[in-house]
């Protein structure tokens, strides 16, 4: 079974998108969600920017193996300039990825028995 949830939400007014992606999986083995944000916020400018800090990156993975619950965190975060006809635009972003697995059973790799012969 898997359930994919699409939502985009935008302002004009304070020019802002956010564009989320919700899925949901269950198989055999486990219960996967996997969740997407994209988020964009536009300013606008007199000029362009030459130079922008480098985008911030976040990594983060966790395992607990009590409840075996796997988690996956990633996260980047920066901005850049555009121009649209004689205007000038900075788009400041954030971009996250989330997973999130279930597992069903407590084995996660095969029997010694199996791997010696």
């Amino acid at each position: 079974m898997r359930e994919i949830m699409y939502k985009k939400r935008q302002s004009i007014i304070h020019r802002r998108k956010c564009i989320t992606i919700d899925e949901r999986a269950e198989d055999k083995d486990c219960k996967t969600h996997v969740r997407k944000n994209f988020i964009y916020i536009v300013r606008k400018t007199k000029k362009i920017k030459k130079r922008f800090n480098k985008p911030e990156v976040h990594i983060k993975k966790t395992f607990d193996s009590n409840t075996l619950v796997e988690g996956f965190s990633f996260r980047v975060k920066g901005s850049f300039s555009m121009n649209r006809g004689r205007h000038f635009f900075n788009v400041d972003f954030c971009h996250t990825l989330k997973i999130n697995i279930k597992w069903k059973n407590k084995i996660f790799s095969p029997n010694k028995s199996a791997t010696l012969t």
